[in-house]
């Protein structure tokens, strides 16, 4: 790309050696300002920059503001649309075309998955691939990663977040086995998949 300014064309070695840090630059008195100047005069494209090599702060104000349109927020007929695609088609990376194609068309998978994992209380769905459940099911699966994250100190942001120690997957470890010993079935069930 051809530059525009009239600015002489610097190398970055050149830079580096001809104003190393505590060289006093022209314009400043701190040298490390004026290094990082100079240094950004040699590999910043040139409207990102004011004469001296400062930043140029209005390149980086946004152009134009952007709001979401009214499709893209998201209202209780969307929640009552992802459940029933979570009861049809379960958790699972399969699943997320199958729920927008029937029942949220216009949204990304991505939007997708990160909704699923707000309205089930967990970050990390891999534990959940085949798991199918109502609305019902959604929500009780909810309360018991509450329950997890709020003991083990893993709920963050109104979700159950995996720390370094695994204190969280112990955890639900633990609650499953002692769930399986007293018999008691958790919300959901496993499907298996084609």
């Amino acid at each position: 790309r051809a530059r525009t300014d009239a600015r002489p064309r610097l190398l970055m070695a050149d830079t580096m050696m001809a104003t190393p840090p505590g060289t006093p630059g022209p314009g400043t008195d701190d040298p490390r300002v004026a290094w990082a100047n100079a240094t950004r005069l040699a590999v910043t494209r040139a409207d990102a920059l004011n004469a001296d090599g400062s930043l140029n702060q209005q390149f980086f104000k946004p152009k134009k503001v952007v709001y979401a349109a009214e499709k893209a927020k998201w209202n209780d007929a969307d929640w009552d649309n992802l459940y029933r695609g979570i009861e049809k088609h379960g958790i699972d990376p399969s699943s997320w075309r199958k729920i927008i194609d029937e029942f949220c068309p216009g949204r990304e998978v991505l939007f997708i998955r990160i909704k699923a994992s707000r309205a089930i209380g967990s970050q990390g769905l891999n534990r959940y691939h085949g798991w199918i459940g109502s609305k019902t099911d959604v929500q009780a699966e909810y309360e018991r990663n509450k329950q997890i994250g709020l003991a083990t100190g893993c709920w963050k942001g109104g979700i159950l977040v995996e720390n370094d120690n695994k204190d969280a997957e112990a955890a639900i470890k633990k609650r499953d086995a002692e769930e399986a010993a007293a018999g008691v079935q958790p919300p959901g069930k496993r499907i298996k998949r084609d």
